[in-house]
């Protein structure tokens, strides 16, 4: 009985050591590589780096643990407790990445994610992505007991805010803030995407009509800098060469290029505005013919059960259609965002949610892991891009160190 019970032992520890070396040193690579991609780039000596650590620090815990004296015992044991040791450390490497996924390698693992995206390595990408997001889990977005109320709440909040900000400018009355708007409100109807036409005078369209017709509005953006390379998605939002997309997917590049439908490219590129809490940017490239602008419609409009369309380069794979529904109009972490069902990855983020009629209604911005199954496809409401694109901007600036 005895001898039973320590072979089931044995058999247990054995398996055990081996799901800790196999995921401990996979997540542990993974970790030290997506770190390395902050100061180089080139991927096969950082993953060489990261090996050589992952193997020689471990063993040489080991070797300071093992006996000094030979025997036919301890040179058993020794053989056993390199392994345990190794496969302790490679566990708690792997506890740490993902421990600190969320807070102090988000960045690190999210431009991995799209480096990896940017490869075609789709599975690598989607793991370092539920790595560098798994903390999101910890802290859920915050529910509403009735989607019905809580649009009505919204919408009763936005206006109240509304008024309250129309009231405080009013109450200024000095020409300065007058002349401030008369030229904002001009830029804005320069650079402002067209105006969607009444619902009751448009035919809603399907997504294959959509596809065909907008497809040719949503470019490929392609960064690079010290974090490495990585890859988003974003769409005209004027015939100038304004392009928005989220603040995250160009943040700490040195050169941006622009990728446009039919496959031609242009790094001609210039940072308009940028604005880091509701995650978005405006570019601007050099254009030789007119640009294919969407027509950017009311998020305030939007409502729970409408279906919604996105375009964009998930894992890389170029001008893909997802669609689904709007799921809510969600508060997550203070900030309001769209919830729906359509599929959203990595390279995703900063393309356009157009609704039936064929207006953009949000800007993708993220997948929040909630689990290997579950997870919340988030986008900003297009409301907030009005506001961004109708505000002064500064002159536009180059990207590179030397610009700035």
């Amino acid at each position: 009985m005895a001898e039973s019970g320590r072979s089931a032992f044995s058999f247990l520890h054995g398996v055990v050591k081996l799901v800790a070396l196999v995921v401990g040193f996979s997540i542990t690579v993974l970790g030290l590589v997506a770190l390395q991609g902050l100061f180089f780039e080139n991927l096969w000596a950082r993953l060489a780096i990261a090996a050589v650590l992952v193997v020689v620090v471990p063993l040489t815990i080991a070797d300071r643990l093992l006996p000094k004296e030979q025997s036919e015992e301890t040179v058993a044991r020794s053989k056993g407790l390199v392994s345990d040791v190794v496969a302790l450390a490679w566990m708690l490497g792997a506890l740490a990445v993902a421990g600190l996924g969320p807070s102090l390698l988000s960045s690190p693992l999210t431009a991995e994610s799209d480096r990896f995206a940017a490869r075609g390595n789709a599975q690598l990408a989607r793991f370092s992505g539920w790595l560098a997001s798994r903390g999101s889990a910890a802290e859920p977005s915050e529910p509403a007991a009735d989607p019905d109320a809580k649009k009505a709440g919204e919408g009763e909040e936005t206006k109240a805010g509304d008024e309250t900000k129309a009231d405080a400018e009013a109450e200024k009355g000095d020409a300065k803030a007058a002349d401030t708007k008369a030229a904002a409100d001009k830029k804005a109807d320069a650079a402002k995407a067209p105006a969607p036409a009444p619902a009751g005078d448009r035919e809603t369209q399907t997504p294959a009509e959509l596809f065909t017709a907008y497809a040719p509005s949503v470019v490929t953006i392609k960064v690079s800098g010290l974090r490495g390379t990585g890859a988003g998605t974003g769409f005209f939002v004027d015939d100038k060469g304004t392009i928005a997309t989220n603040h995250h997917v160009i943040d700490g590049g040195d050169s941006v290029k622009i990728k446009f439908y039919d496959g031609s490219t242009n790094s001609k590129v210039e940072l308009i505005a940028e604005n880091t809490d509701i995650d978005l940017a405006l570019l601007h490239v050099e254009m030789d013919d007119a640009s294919t602008p969407v027509t950017l419609g009311d998020s305030d409009g939007v409502t729970v059960g409408e279906q919604v369309v996105v375009i964009g380069n998930p894992l890389g794979l170029e001008h893909t259609l997802t669609d689904g529904l709007v799921s809510s109009r969600r508060l997550y972490k203070g900030k309001k965002f769209i919830q729906m069902s359509a599929p959203v990855s990595p390279g995703n983020s900063g393309g356009p949610v157009f609704n039936q009629y064929g207006d953009v209604v949000g800007v993708t911005v993220a997948k929040v892991m909630m689990g290997l199954g579950e997870n919340l496809n988030l986008a900003i409401p297009v409301n907030e891009l009005k506001d961004m694109l109708a505000a002064e901007h500064d002159a536009p600036r180059k990207f590179g160190a030397s610009s700035w």
